[in-house]
């Protein structure tokens, strides 16, 4: 009894830890290349789509699952913290979660953790996005070591937030840092120590892969400017191949086939096929080009190798947004020679995972699709969709004849395997979840607000936009200050500065752009107008009237002037958030420079120094108050982006 005890105790922490062929340990599955071999994709599913095994509510994020066993890892985000949380396959019920750190960009574009964990044996190691690197027990959660690697080597490159998943080769860790003699480097599997480091360039989001070549395992890591190959057990550098320059955004993973490497590009910039050689001495690698194909550009969807073909999506214009897919076409390449075999716009821009001879993929409008891996044509077999209010960038798990999907808000696991190769997954009967009953209530769209986009909405606008938008603004509060003007017959006497007024200058901001835009080739942008009304009305009833008490505004009307002021703010985030606007938020910003002129104008004004024109000078001070305001937004805007860069 005495020896069984420990024996039974071994048996089941194997059963925990073990590797089976179903597994999907690492980003992009057990071969690190998107295939998975064993698996068998049934042919079709109903039209409601294929059963739901479970569905649960999750943290923000773009980390993938992994499975090993009956568990299944990932990163989360909540308003609290970051964690790497551990789920039953089963019943998607958390069994453990570790928790790492404060959230990232909780407001932000792009928040939460991006990298994909990885599990070898009975660890699973993680990275946040802001570089820390984690090893934790399979078993129980517990936190075995951990290093900031990025700081230590004061790491580049990763601005948007660290994203590549660590990669477990023998006994060691490999891991893109972007630091001075440290773009690449080494770290000890069971206590993180450093083992070695190679290169000096900044890094980028995509993952390395380690590739066999003649006798000797080689690095491949694509870093910000450069593709990187360094021998995996020293850390030798071997080749350095300049892939751009400036800041660039290197995320999809490469592709090997002994001795050929395909690496992609994204936004128009093409994929290159290269043939690795070994030269006598050992030290070096020879590299040349054996091919270069413009129209595939993957970016943060990789493509997949099946057979002699390359299947995977070129991304020509900016991702996707809610209210529309990444624009770009979906292509099948010969591996042989990169010559096009077909394309298509129908799957979209999708992350995808070969297995028997057909494609499953998850693309950014939450699709989910079952297609033929065939060279011959595009042939859809299945589609549903799963979130259909979100953009889905996270690559999918499959591990036992499951998928594993998620957003920022849900997670779900879907029946796509036959039952052979999924023996304890429960059979679909009346019971069994459909997609329809997982899903949420539909989002509000924010582009009837602003009537369109900008062509790319991330990027900072320029100078020559911002004084276009800032020409309209001043156009708009010119014209509805007149009419109320011409209309009221200011006389010096009245209340100028009434709430009608106010909520004019904040609809026409507010309205303006959805109106103009369907109609121009450019992009017009008033909602700053609206925000810089809100803001100067409320400081207005907040500024200390004269010592006449039945001048003083009302109590309920001042708050909720601040009421709508809020409101308006709400509503311009969440529609520069849904839209991608990254550098618009500073408008938010701009009251803080501007609410004490707004505080002095309409001090000055209740004291009667704007009391001999009225009207005009009103006018005037209006004009110069959202001035100071737009253009000490634009400061930080730019200014922010300096500071960044």
């Amino acid at each position: 009894m005495q020896r069984s005890v420990p024996l039974l105790i071994l048996l089941m922490f194997t059963a925990i830890t073990s590797t089976d062929a179903g597994d999907w340990p690492n980003f992009r599955g057990p071969t690190h290349d998107g295939l998975a071999v064993g698996e068998t994709l049934v042919d079709s599913w109903p039209e409601a789509g294929p059963a739901v095994v479970w569905s649960r509510s999750i943290g923000q994020g773009y980390s993938g699952f992994v499975v090993v066993g009956n568990r299944a890892f990932t990163q989360e985000q909540t308003l609290y913290h970051q964690a790497l949380i551990c789920v039953d396959t089963d019943t998607g019920k958390t069994l453990w979660s570790y928790r790492y750190g404060w959230p990232h960009e909780g407001g932000g574009l792009y928040p939460g953790p991006r990298a994909t964990p990885t599990v070898d044996g009975d660890r699973v190691y993680f990275m946040g996005p802001n570089g820390l690197v984690g090893c934790v027990s399979v078993a129980t959660g517990t936190l075995i070591w951990s290093r900031n690697y990025k700081e230590e080597f004061d790491g580049k490159g990763t601005d948007f937030g660290v994203s590549a998943s660590p990669v477990v080769w023998q006994s060691m860790v490999i891991l893109p840092v972007g630091g001075q003699e440290a773009s690449l480097i080494a770290v000890d599997a069971a206590t993180g120590d450093v083992v070695w480091k190679c290169g000096s360039q900044p890094a980028s989001y995509a993952t390395p892969i380690i590739v066999p070549l003649g006798d000797r395992h080689i690095v491949v890591a694509p870093l910000e400017n450069s593709l990187l190959l360094a021998d995996a057990k020293t850390g030798h550098k071997l080749m350095e191949q300049d892939l751009s320059s400036g800041y660039d955004e290197h995320s999809s993973a490469p592709i090997y086939r002994e001795p050929l490497l395909f690496t992609s590009g994204p936004f128009r910039s093409g994929g290159t096929q290269y043939q690795l050689s070994p030269v006598e001495d050992g030290a070096k690698l020879g590299m040349k080009i054996e091919w270069f194909a413009k129209e595939m550009s993957n970016d943060i969807a990789s493509s997949v190798l099946v057979d002699d073909h390359l299947y995977g999506f070129d991304l020509r214009e900016p991702q996707s947004r809610l209210h529309r897919p990444s624009r770009g076409h979906f292509r099948c390449l010969s591996w042989q020679d990169g010559s096009e075999a077909w394309n298509s716009q129908e799957p979209g821009h999708a992350n995808i995972i070969a297995a028997g001879g057909k494609l499953l993929m998850f693309n950014d409008r939450g699709e989910l699709l079952l297609c033929r891996a065939t060279p011959d044509r595009y042939e859809e077999l299945a589609r549903c969709s799963v979130f259909p209010d979100d953009v889905c960038w996270t690559p999918p798990a499959l591990s036992n004849g499951r998928v594993f999907l998620r957003t920022h808000q849900q997670a779900v696991c879907i029946q796509v395997g036959t039952s052979e190769t999924s023996p304890n997954s429960p059979v679909p009967n009346e019971s069994t979840a459909t997609l329809a009953s997982i899903r949420g209530p539909g989002r509000f769209n924010p582009t009837v607000l602003l009537g369109g986009e900008r062509e790319f909405p991330a990027a900072t606008p320029s100078w020559q936009e911002l004084q276009l938008w800032y020409l309209a603004n001043m156009t708009l509060l010119i014209v509805v200050a007149g009419v109320f003007a011409v209309l009221r017959r200011f006389d010096g006497q009245g209340d100028w500065t009434t709430i009608g007024y106010w909520l004019a200058l904040i609809i026409a901001g507010a309205v303006t752009s959805g109106i103009i835009n369907p109609l121009i080739s450019g992009f017009l942008f008033t909602w700053p107008l609206a925000v810089w009304a809100a803001m100067q009305r409320t400081a207005e009833l907040y500024v200390v009237a004269p010592n006449d008490r039945s001048e003083r505004p009302s109590p309920w009307r001042a708050r909720g002037m601040l009421i709508i002021f809020v409101a308006v703010g709400g509503i311009y985030f969440h529609c520069c958030r849904m839209l991608g606007m990254a550098t618009e938020w500073a408008f938010l910003a701009g009251p803080v420079a501007a609410v004490p002129l707004a505080m002095a104008l309409a001090w000055g004004g209740k004291q009667g120094q704007l009391v001999r024109y009225p009207a005009a000078a009103r006018i005037t001070s209006h004009l110069v108050s959202f001035t100071v305001f737009y253009w000490a937004s634009v400061i930080l805007m730019k200014g922010w982006i300096r500071v960044a860069s």
